[in-house]
């Protein structure tokens, strides 16, 4: 009879990573619409602790979220105003500096500043259209998510009713991701901030201030990111200071992020959230490949993610435990 028919144990196998697959497959083709809207779901979740601080300290809910609205507006216009003044600057600056050929690695550390200097000459209007459309519409998403996620909690339990185990893992992985990007906030304005402090003499406010911002920005990418961060301070002060300037800036640079990531960071983060260095370097990769360059910032949000749904089911359970570190008690 169909009702004793049962799928073989490897035909499940298959259509489950043939699901997979199609499901990668339509997350890259529809990557220009997702990726901004996964971005402003990542920003409300930093945002909201702020908001809930606010509210906790007797301010009326209503006003507290147009006080963090106000916040996200005045500092979004900011860091625009300083990239665009900035970038102005780099724009005349990076074609005329040139590293000295009797240093070593002196032509492809020229080579390097040219090709940055070609690819921000090369920015035209209609990349510049691109972004401000984007950032808008993940601004304007990130208000509206702001000011519903407090409120979303009451509308879970009135859905799944109160006291759900699927629920309460859900609200449990929510608190978690608060927890973890509330400490990774807190440590890449540390870096930030030292950065700041340690370059403004050397490279003025502007820049000082420009690779403060880029060192806060890229340390949501594990590994990679404080290593695209060095790159371009370094061959300026290379290019003004000579060799021994951008070796200081360089080490400057592994000083405040091994302060950062091996001392600050491991005493406040949740063991649960660790995942493997293998796990995190592929999943930079892999979610920049689906959902291009914002996939960079949150693959590894995203892949939290994939590792707490794994953790549900008896049969993806062990792939979820090797994907993590290994460090959290047994």
């Amino acid at each position: 009879m169909i009702d004793d028919l049962s799928i073989p144990p490897f035909l499940r196998q298959i259509s489950i990573f043939a699901i997979v697959i199609i499901f990668i497959m339509g997350l890259n083709f529809t990557a220009p619409i997702v990726a901004p809207i996964l971005l402003s779901i990542f920003l409300a979740v930093i945002i909201v602790p702020f908001l809930l601080w606010l509210n906790k300290k007797s301010v009326p809910y209503n006003i507290a979220h147009l006080i963090t609205i106000i916040g996200i507006i005045v500092l979004g216009l900011f860091i625009i105003d300083l990239f665009y003044v900035t970038i102005i600057q780099l724009k005349g600056q990076l074609p005329n500096l040139s590293i000295s050929s009797s240093s070593i690695l002196a032509g492809e550390a020229n080579t390097v500043i040219q090709s940055i200097a070609s690819t921000l000459a090369s920015s035209g209007v209609s990349n510049l259209a691109n972004i401000i459309e984007n950032g808008f519409f993940v601004l304007l998403a990130t208000v509206f998510l702001v000011y519903e996620t407090p409120k979303m909690k009451q509308r879970l339990i009135k859905a799944f009713g109160k006291g759900n185990p699927k629920l309460d893992r859900m609200l449990i992985l929510i608190h978690e991701f608060i927890q973890y990007f509330v400490i990774r906030i807190r440590v890449n304005l540390f870096a930030a901030v030292g950065i700041t402090i340690i370059l403004f003499i050397p490279f003025g406010p502007n820049f000082a201030i420009l690779w403060g911002l880029l060192t806060f920005i890229l340390g949501f990418i594990p590994y990679i990111g404080i290593i695209l961060a060095t790159i371009l301070p370094a061959l300026m002060a290379w290019a003004k200071y000579g060799l021994e300037g951008a070796l200081a800036v360089v080490v400057l640079f592994a000083i405040i992020n091994t302060i950062a990531e091996s001392f600050i960071f491991p005493r406040q983060t949740s063991k649960g959230l660790q995942l493997s260095m293998y796990v995190v370097f592929v999943s930079l990769f892999l979610w920049g490949w689906i959902l291009g360059p914002i996939g960079v910032f949150i693959a590894v949000p995203l892949t939290i993610v994939v590792v707490k749904y794994l953790e549900n089911f008896d049969e993806t359970r062990w792939l979820a435990f090797i994907m993590k570190s290994g460090d959290e008690d047994t």
